[in-house]
């Protein structure tokens, strides 16, 4: 007797209450998965951004909002930070590699960093240079830029287009645009997966001039000029690479004690962030997913449970054609484990075809990519605990229907 060929006909005559059985179990676990593929995606990419810097330096304030700000350009910047530090960084023999980062203008909504040009020669861990060109290459003029691959594909400018910054960290309408400054593209990134894709780099010294003319227009108004001495100037932040990643909290804590600035470490800030904030977030979206697929397992129970009592007649028959008790127990038990796989089958499609489509806008959003199918270990630990779930509310009615005799369940029927 081929079981699960008997019940699918029968699911199939009941197709409505099967479908919406199966629809609720697709629900949840299209919560689930989306949730759990969701957060190790995010972890990963995170993680990757974070893990380009040993240590970040800039104005004191908050060492989270610092590395948002300068890593993943998606927060305030805490202050300013005096030039003369990363000059000193330069020369520490500790140092492998580091980079000014000066903000303060965008070009709709995309932030434009001033920086030098080694920013492009950061090195992989592996030893590989992390940034790659796909067309044209470092800037070399004070006014020429270099497009992260987001950019260049969002805005659709092209190897020697011109444009103009408009100030501000963020595209608002009636902000100054500053005409008098056209930025020239030079260059265009290849993708990294990071939010480095979204980002214009241009030179600090433009950044400087800009702001520099604009304190003087300023100062002019109120009868006195005032131009900023290169002794003076400042930087958003410093972006640092250590020969020895295990001097990361030493150097910090030497930056805190001898400068006026602040020193974070982004991976060690990244994971608060995820364990903080991101955390209680999906917890409780796994918890309401785990409700939701708890009241399906119910459900594939009791409507288990009323097939059964509804068809005891057909049951009898099977018994009295020769079906013993163990086969008839079967036959109920695998149409709930066609109902449940059925529905973890869909609501895996469900949750990483979500996704899959809400890829894009996450990745214009945050820069980082995600991989939509890919199914970490505790997802999969997840949807066999969901079978498991499934196949325990289907030994209850399968148990039923084994207790019945023909005679009990045809005086019954009657």
């Amino acid at each position: 007797m081929n079981f699960f060929v008997m019940a699918w006909q029968y699911l199939k005559f009941r197709w409505l209450v099967s479908v919406l059985t199966i629809a609720g179990i697709s629900i949840g676990v299209a919560l689930v998965c989306a949730v759990l593929a969701l957060r190790h995606e995010s972890e990963k990419a995170l993680s990757r951004d974070a893990g380009l810097y040993d240590l970040v330096a800039g104005g004191k304030g908050s060492p989270l909002q610092l590395v948002l700000s300068s890593v993943y350009h998606l927060d305030s910047p805490t202050g300013n930070i005096p030039y003369k530090i990363y000059e000193r960084l330069q020369r520490d023999p500790r140092v492998l590699w580091a980079a000014p980062i000066g903000l303060g203008d965008n070009y709709s909504g995309y932030r434009i960093i001033g920086t030098e040009n080694h920013f492009f020669d950061l090195p992989k861990r592996n030893g590989d240079l992390f940034f790659q060109f796909s067309q044209g290459k470092i800037f070399e003029d004070r006014f020429e830029v270099v497009l992260g691959s987001q950019v260049a594909a969002s805005s659709k400018l092209k190897m020697g287009d011109t444009f103009f910054g408009t100030h501000g960290l963020a595209e608002v309408a009636g902000a100054e645009v500053h005409r008098d400054f056209p930025y020239r593209v030079s260059g265009i990134l290849t993708p990294t997966g990071t939010a480095q894709d979204q980002a214009i780099f241009g030179t600090l010294q433009s950044v400087w001039e800009i702001h520099e003319t604009e304190d003087l227009l300023h100062s002019a108004i109120q009868g006195s000029a005032i131009m900023a001495d290169e002794k003076t100037r400042e930087t958003t932040a410093i972006l640092i690479r250590l020969k020895t990643p295990g001097l990361r909290l030493w150097m910090a804590d030497e930056i805190r004690e001898e400068t006026d600035g602040i020193a974070a470490i982004p991976i060690n800030e990244i994971m608060r962030f995820q364990q903080g904030i991101i955390g209680p977030v999906q917890q409780i979206l796994l918890a309401v997913a785990a409700v939701v697929v708890i009241v399906a397992c119910l459900t594939v129970l009791i409507t288990l449970h009323q097939a059964a009592e509804r068809r005891r007649r057909d049951i009898s028959i099977l018994r009295s054609l020769g079906a013993y008790r163990s086969e008839v127990a079967t036959l109920v038990f695998s149409e709930g484990l066609l109902l449940t796989g059925a529905g973890i089958l869909l609501g895996l499609l469900i949750g990483h075809g979500g996704l899959a489509v809400a890829v894009g806008p996450f990745r214009e959003a945050t820069g980082l990519i995600l991989d939509p199918w890919r199914i970490p270990g505790n997802e999969i630990t997840a949807l066999f605990t969901m079978m498991i779930c499934g196949a325990t509310a289907s030994i209850f009615p399968a148990i039923s229907s084994y207790r019945h005799t023909p005679i009990d369940d045809l005086h019954q029927s009657e």
